[in-house]
């Protein structure tokens, strides 16, 4: 069962971020980037998450929390209203409490959304994007549903180290577990403690799209899992726990 709370951090801090690979990636998003410089503050109700998103001459910068005086604040006044903004389902609208007369940088995101849309759901789409779109979000999924997943934190409270999820030679996802916190950053890690690796962008989508057999693609090296087996064992924990959030 979804956890309406868990799921606005994953929109949050995994697909939230998603917006810098694409700005850096994609030449139809940067160039409706460079048409407002700006940054959105993003707040979930009293005690929820919180995300500034920055525009700067084309790129994007996410961070978590409020970084310095944003020039609109979008208030959602619970966790369900936000998840319907980034699924698309249901009703629900966030208030504006700075900001209401800028509305060029609301629809500057609005078109980059779009534009995100396309890649991940449109047909024919820039294959090679894609896949760096949806590993960072399966990475920093794993490590939210971590973090806030009740049943997935006592789990994480008993691995210590580094896991790192990602396609051969391209996108990368690290994600540190403390015993206490769980973090990520993009990008490789020098020693991770655990490698799950998917051979090339084709396979990691198809397997997404669940057109390839998993257990056939590991026989046959296409998925190379190597290092701590216990943090190899929770991660496919938390894999599953992915997979019922972002169905």
């Amino acid at each position: 069962m979804q956890s309406e709370d868990v799921l606005a951090r994953i929109h949050m801090d995994a697909v939230l971020s998603n917006f810098e690979i694409l700005t850096r990636e994609d030449a139809e998003a940067f160039s409706i980037a460079k048409e407002w410089n700006g940054s959105i503050f993003f707040m979930v109700g009293i005690k929820g998450p919180r995300a500034t998103l920055e525009m700067k001459y084309g790129d994007i910068s996410v961070g978590p929390g409020k970084a310095g005086n944003p020039d609109i604040v979008l208030f959602f006044p619970t966790t369900r209203i936000l998840n319907n903004l980034f699924t698309g389902a249901g009703s629900g609208f966030p208030i504006p409490l700075k900001g209401l007369l800028k509305a060029k940088g609301l629809k500057v995101f609005s078109k980059l959304a779009k534009r995100m849309e396309a890649i991940l759901k449109g047909p024919n789409p820039p294959r090679e994007i894609k896949a760096r779109l949806l590993i960072n979000t399966v990475g920093k999924a794993i490590a939210t549903i971590a973090a806030f997943e009740p049943e997935s934190q006592v789990i994480a409270r008993g691995i210590k180290g580094i896991a790192e999820v990602r396609i051969k030679n391209d996108e990368a996802v690290n994600i540190t577990f403390s015993g206490q916190d769980v973090t990520t950053r993009n990008g490789r890690a020098t020693n991770p403690d655990l490698v799950m690796e998917f051979a090339t962008q084709d396979l990691f989508l198809d397997i997404v799209d669940d057109k390839v057999d998993v257990f056939a693609a590991i026989c046959l090296e296409d998925i190379r899992v190597e290092g701590d087996l216990h943090m190899g064992e929770a991660m496919n924990l938390f894999l599953d726990k992915v997979g019922v959030y972002l169905q």
